[in-house]
């Protein structure tokens, strides 16, 4: 349906077919307005390819368009329109059409579109989504929302991400910043991030957990710039926003192709095209250079670490199971609490034991437990600087020498070589000697010739 600043009497013929927006995805019109212009409004196209953004377009007809879309409303005014099923609640799908009455007046009649037989669906669709294919294409835009990514660089130990919102429309649109967001699909989420790495010949490949950065509820560094904590773009305009942010995973510098999601609620000029206030899209795709790895730093890779770890706690590794990925992984019984207070090494590809496995507990009290265990990720295993190196990546080690400078934070225990030559107990440990430092401090001498193993954050 048009706004106020076009005709709203409702013709004979006129019709709405109508996919309401639910709690996470935006809504779905297409509407003829009785005459010659068809109406395409939609708010949802996060799961599209060949559309980005959302908005309201509308279509100039020809003869031939209109007498398809007659023979929809005759269909949608059948008597028997209603006769299939069955009905569902959640989102609505409706429909509303302008039919002629035994008396010669207009009426309105509407209804459930999972209630029309199987019958009529390709003469009522067909054309009306034929039609929305071109006013997205080709019609002109009365509304319409894009956002893309414009930089992304690194200051003062973090990374300023900038995205671009854009109103490509004739009407203006606004809606809060996303820093007031809560980061779900219900609260309002922003997130972009590399989908594919560009190579010196500029073919695009595909990665996974590469660059990625969570926006919604992170600090907006030109807050000041949006009165009232809303953005407003003019028609034809847009306005870009500068996030302070860590990246969500491990990442290498270079050359990316970005993309991205949105889940937000927005304001918009003018009423009646059946655009909903929720919306979900992707950005237009933009080509990005980052010129540094991350994390690059101690400090980044215990930011990293401290993410990592929150995330894989939700995926321990059970007995039989392989390990996706390299680290220091802590033992918890797969029946009770009790967590091992040492940390192995693992690789990827490995295979956890299925047989008990015997461990000083966390508590770090003398007690031990000895049964089958899962295992979670807590941190970086040592990690040499480059293949063959015996030098290894600043925090990243498993152990340190008395005395020197604390490579990472963390819970140290100090240890003491047996001896002996048994791989099954090579260090005796001193319970009573564990001790929790910040990196950059000195580890504690000993006089026993004793070193320190890290314990985890």
């Amino acid at each position: 349906m048009a706004d106020s600043e076009n005709s709203v009497v409702l013709r004979p013929g006129a019709f709405t077919l109508s996919w309401s927006a639910d709690l996470q995805y935006g809504s779905r019109d297409l509407t003829f307005d009785g005459e010659r212009t068809f109406y395409f409004a939609k708010g949802d196209t996060v799961n599209e390819d060949s559309q980005k953004g959302v908005g309201v377009f509308a279509l100039n007809l020809q003869n031939s368009d209109l007498q398809e879309l007659n023979v929809v409303a005759q269909n949608l005014c059948d008597k028997d329109i209603q006769s299939g099923g069955p009905e569902t609640v959640d989102p609505p799908s409706t429909f509303s059409v302008m039919c002629m009455g035994e008396d010669g007046k207009a009426v309105r009649r509407s209804g459930s579109i999972r209630l029309i037989p199987e019958r009529f669906k390709s003469r009522i669709f067909d054309a009306p989504l034929r039609l929305a294919e071109r006013a997205w294409t080709e019609g002109s835009k009365i509304i319409k929302l894009d956002f893309e990514t414009v930089a992304v660089e690194h200051k003062d130990g973090h990374y300023i991400v900038a995205v671009k919102f854009i109103n490509s429309g004739n009407r203006w649109i606004q809606f809060k910043t996303p820093d007031q967001w809560g980061g779900s699909t219900t609260s309002g989420r922003l997130g972009v991030g590399a989908t594919g790495a560009i190579h010196p010949n500029g073919d695009v490949v595909k990665v996974k957990g590469s660059w990625a950065f969570g926006l919604s509820g992170k600090g907006l560094i030109n807050r000041s710039e949006f009165k009232g904590g809303l953005v407003f773009l003019k028609p034809g305009g847009s306005e870009v926003l500068k996030f302070e942010v860590d990246p969500d995973y491990k990442a290498l510098k270079g050359s990316y192709e970005f993309s991205g999601i949105v889940f937000m609620r927005i304001e918009y000029e003018g009423y009646g095209w059946g655009l909903a206030s929720n919306v979900d899209f992707k950005p237009i795709k933009t080509r990005i250079t980052i010129d540094r790895d991350y994390p690059s730093t101690p400090q980044e890779r215990e930011q990293w670490e401290k993410t990592h770890r929150e995330n894989m706690s939700q995926w321990p590794v059970k007995p039989g199971a392989t390990f996706a990925e390299d680290g220091l992984y802590r033992a918890v019984r797969t029946s009770g609490t009790a967590r091992g207070l040492l940390l192995r090494p693992f690789k990827a590809g490995d295979v956890a034991t299925t047989d008990d496995v015997r461990m000083y507990t966390e508590v770090a009290s003398g007690t031990e437990f000895n049964g089958p265990v899962q295992w979670v990720w807590e941190g970086s295993a040592p990690t040499p600087v480059k293949q063959w190196s015996f030098d290894i990546i600043e925090g990243t080690e498993h152990v340190c020498k008395a005395g020197a400078i604390c490579p990472r934070s963390g819970r140290w225990l100090a240890r003491v070589h047996s001896g002996g030559f048994s791989a099954a107990a090579p260090y005796r440990y001193d319970l009573a000697g564990i001790v929790t430092l910040c990196r950059g401090q000195s580890m504690p001498a000993r006089t026993d010739g004793a070193d320190w193993e890290w314990l985890g954050a």
